[in-house]
């Protein structure tokens, strides 16, 4: 009997021995390549982070390479991103809803400070204006008037921090959208009260630019004037004025015929002084001749107009020269 106990504890002896041992060669094989493969799971999570930040530096770079690459393409000489030195004087030719024609010759352009920086200076040089379809006016009024008007200087800045893209994926990038701040000074420097009002105004700007399909973009400028000085004669300025506009090639590059574009322009007012609302539509068609030259025409037409000031019909030539 003791016998027979003894070799049973035998046989469950050595089994326990076999398990540990068995345990031990398990642990022996398959521990260290776990530890291994934790390890390099470690090394792969680090390694993706440092290819995560880098991919993010390298796309905020490739974003900002690809707006201003969308900006310097700005043959048209319309987008307000681009900052750059360019002539473009005009003539403009318009009628109020009162009877008031106006003839304008302007010396318009811009001066770049920086890519991000630029002024847009308007010198009305030579303004004529004619009160003999007035109805109502005295029989002493003068019907006409001939000189300077005021001088608009337009401050804007591109805020680089806030320029962003969008698409649809795999396509980022490729559009592109830009924050614009700026300041309008209209200076009272028309040389006759009969030219202008007499008050030196004010606008702070704040825009929206963003690429569109088929190389386009569209630009929602949102002006608000009101007055900083005038005399007592002038009327009172609290108005908000909304350019909006849209560019649209209409042929490629080429010869003769190459680039024409339109772009349509909106123009929302509302003065808060009277509480009236009047609107203004123009549509713009150019024409790139050479490299640097553009050329255009650009008729435009009052809608909803409810103030004998405001504008019936305005027809506009002009020409760009980029320096």
């Amino acid at each position: 009997m003791k016998t027979t106990i003894s070799k049973i504890r035998v046989i469950e002896n050595f089994k326990l021995k076999n398990f540990y041992v068995t345990l031990f060669f398990i642990a022996t094989i398959f521990l260290p390549s776990t530890l291994i493969a934790q390890e390099k799971e470690q090394d792969s999570v680090k390694i993706s982070q440092e290819q995560l930040e880098k991919y993010k530096v390298l796309k905020k770079a490739a974003k900002t390479e690809k707006i201003q690459e969308n900006v310097e393409k700005d043959a048209t000489g319309n987008d307000p991103r681009a900052f750059t030195d360019k002539w473009m004087p005009f003539y403009r030719f318009q009628e109020l809803e009162n009877g008031l024609t106006q003839q304008d010759v302007t010396a318009f352009g811009t001066i770049a400070f920086s890519d991000y920086i630029g002024v847009f200076f308007e010198l009305p040089v030579a303004q004529y204006r004619d009160f003999s379809e007035i109805s109502g006016l005295p029989q002493d009024a003068p019907t006409s008037a001939i000189g300077m008007g005021d001088v608009s200087l337009k401050f804007l800045a591109r805020l680089k921090p806030l320029d962003f893209s969008y698409g649809e994926p795999g396509e980022m990038n490729k559009k592109t959208g830009a924050i614009m701040l700026g300041t309008d000074f209209v200076l009272p420097t028309a040389t006759s009260p009969l030219l202008a009002g007499n008050s030196f105004k004010l606008a702070p700007i704040l825009g929206l630019v963003v690429d569109t399909p088929m190389h386009g973009f569209f630009a929602m400028l949102n002006l608000y004037y009101f007055d900083v000085y005038k005399t007592d004669a002038a009327p009172k300025t609290s108005m908000y004025v909304g350019r909006w506009f849209y560019m649209q090639p209409l042929t490629p590059p080429g010869k003769w015929w190459g680039l024409f574009f339109l772009m349509p322009e909106y123009q929302p007012i509302y003065n808060f002084e009277t509480k009236d609302f009047s609107s203004w539509l123009g549509v713009e068609l150019g024409k790139i001749i050479t490299e640097g030259n553009v050329a255009y025409i650009k008729p435009g037409w009052g809608l909803g107009n409810s103030e004998q000031t405001d504008r019936k019909f305005t027809l506009e030539f002009g020409w760009r020269y980029f320096f």
